[in-house]
């Protein structure tokens, strides 16, 4: 009694909140949604596990010098040996080799891991996009048959760890747009949300360049998260356009750095043929 008595003397609650029953249960509710998302990325992926080596797996990996060699390390960041300057991905396979060596399953299992963080990443985004039915499409994108070749080719861990980082720059992005801005009307949290989403558009690129285009993608997220602000014009929508810059940049460089890899490294010396044009359709 006096316990109780001292509770309602000083305010203390003898139970918690409804704001704080309702936070702790929407929070248990997003883990099992996460959780549940994670599952069946795995149980779709189950059969890559036993999957071995295929096509130019041997290329990329298991007669790869640089990944071999103990000192590969420099050849994959500093020298043109490699037929493409993909050096976050040769990176991450020259530390596999050495957990994993000869046996694929251990590729097989990070490369799943990656594609389950990227579906996590993905229904972030998609959230805070406000996007109707996040989690289903997260789910449709964990599952969709046009994931398996990057998922469950060793060799394409290149398009796992690309998209990894491309979501994470997307996502950075939309924190960095979507931060609350202080009583001086400075971004609180903007600052550091852009510069992590700019690194993490540096490791994207480092993994792989098919991401190039990621400012035109900033730029169409940006303009969605305006959708309710009234018709955009060119002058209120330059800062958007500024802070995009960088990331132009790097996506020149990185461009031009991958089109002379092609032409003197992927493709030296080959004849490439130009087939008709019923025949590239098809192919498409």
């Amino acid at each position: 009694m006096a316990a109780k008595n001292r509770a309602s003397r000083f305010g203390t609650p003898l139970r918690p909140s409804p704001l704080k029953e309702n936070a702790a249960i929407a929070g248990r509710r997003e883990l099992l949604l996460g959780a549940g998302l994670v599952l069946l990325t795995f149980l779709a992926y189950l059969p890559s596990f036993h999957a071995g080596f295929l096509w130019d797996d041997d290329t990329m990996l298991t007669a790869n010098r640089a990944i071999l060699s103990p000192h590969g390390l420099k050849q994959i960041w500093a020298s043109t040996l490699l037929p493409d300057y993909f050096p976050l991905t040769s990176t991450s396979l020259w530390l596999e080799w050495r957990l994993w060596g000869f046996h694929a399953a251990g590729y097989h299992t990070t490369n799943v891991l990656f594609h389950a963080a990227s579906v996590l990443v993905l229904w972030r985004i998609l959230r805070s996009l406000e996007i109707p039915g996040a989690w289903l499409g997260s789910l449709l994108f964990a599952v969709h048959p046009v994931n398996v070749e990057s998922v469950a080719w060793i060799a394409e861990r290149k398009n796992i760890l690309a998209m990894f980082f491309f979501l994470l720059t997307v996502l950075f992005w939309l924190r960095a747009e979507k931060s609350p801005v202080n009583p001086a009307g400075t971004p609180a949290m903007a600052r550091r949300f852009y510069f992590a989403s700019i690194a993490f558009y540096v490791l994207a690129l480092l993994s792989k360049t098919a991401v190039v285009p990621v400012p035109f993608v900033l730029l169409l997220c940006s303009r969605w998260v305006r959708r309710d602000r009234g018709p955009q014009t060119l002058s209120s929508f330059s800062p958007v356009l500024k802070r995009t810059v960088p990331f132009f940049v790097l996506s020149l460089a990185f461009g031009l750095l991958t089109i002379w890899f092609q032409y003197h490294r992927a493709i030296a010396g080959e004849q490439i043929h130009s087939s008709p044009p019923l025949e590239r359709f098809v192919g498409a």
